[in-house]
């Protein structure tokens, strides 16, 4: 019976343990997780016709968003997307999808936009899309791009760049007006939620150059041309726009397993080493009293 009794609490420890250090492991590795399960695949062949199956069923409903976390991401494992282009920010690495419409869906997989019928280098052109406390998820380093910084839109011939000049802007959630055009001007307008969603960061550029992206020295020959633009920005991102599918984090997952077993099966040795040598103890006492 004391044996049964002591496998039982060995037992119920390991697995109070285990599942205890699984869930703090849990917490290093879920943004692993969620870049794998927001990946999209980008294949610029396909923009133009994307364009043209998305414009009469997107949908623009940002007061339909939920917050975004692992869990909301997991029923858009293997989801059909349809990229319209490529929104690039060199200076704190964001790099989405361009998705028609602001449902749930497009700004937890992308940078969905905000109005019908955008063009790219043309009006202002309006994207939206999550929050994340992690910089490398969707617009999580949003309020990091400041004044001169890149910001880069593609479809299947050219890039757009634009030059931002408004950033770290906190709006009222019900400002519509951000994505109006403006007389005379050519804007880009990125928008995202504050923590907790009580207010919106947005950040706008200027449209400066279009590059094409059949002719890499014809790029370069125009990007030379103007004064304080990060030429060798651009001509990187031009070099690196092939699609790098990212890898299941099996490692990651494998690691916190391994030491959450390790950890439980430690403190069960520890405890283990406890009742043996109480057991010795309570056996001299009982041998001394004979």
């Amino acid at each position: 019976m004391k044996k049964f009794l002591n496998t039982l609490i060995n037992t119920f420890i390991f697995l109070l343990i285990l599942v205890g250090s699984l869930l703090v492991g849990w917490h290093f590795i879920q943004e692993n997780v969620m870049l794998y399960l927001s990946q999209v695949e980008i294949i610029p062949e396909e923009f133009e016709t994307n364009l043209i199956e998305t414009e009469e069923t997107a949908i623009f409903d940002w007061d339909a968003v939920i917050e975004l976390d692992w869990q909301g991401l997991l029923p858009y494992v293997n989801y059909e997307v349809s990229p319209i282009g490529e929104l690039i920010v060199p200076s704190v690495e964001i790099r989405l999808p361009i998705l028609q419409g602001t449902s749930n869906v497009n700004v937890s997989l992308g940078a969905g936009t905000m109005e019908p019928d955008l063009v790219m280098g043309q009006g202002n052109f309006s994207l939206a899309s999550h929050w994340h406390p992690n910089p490398r998820i969707t617009f999580g380093s949003l309020d990091q791009i400041r004044a001169g910084d890149l910001i880069i839109l593609r479809d299947a011939d050219y890039l757009y760049i634009y030059e931002t000049f408004i950033y770290d802007y906190i709006i009222n959630p019900y400002r519509v007006d951000i994505t109006d055009y403006v007389e005379g001007k050519i804007y880009v307008t990125l928008m995202t939620c504050t923590p907790g969603g009580r207010q919106r960061v947005m950040v706008r550029g200027e449209f400066i150059i279009q590059i094409p992206l059949s002719d890499l020295a014809a790029a370069e020959a125009m990007l030379a041309e103007l004064e304080g633009l990060e030429a060798e920005s651009v001509i990187d991102v031009i070099e690196t726009l092939e699609y790098t599918e990212i890898p299941f984090p099996l490692v990651d997952i494998t690691l916190a397993v391994g030491i959450s077993l390790m950890l439980a099966a430690l403190v069960v040795w520890i405890s283990n080493r406890g009742f043996k040598r109480k057991n010795d103890k309570d056996s001299k006492v009982i041998k001394n009293d004979l």
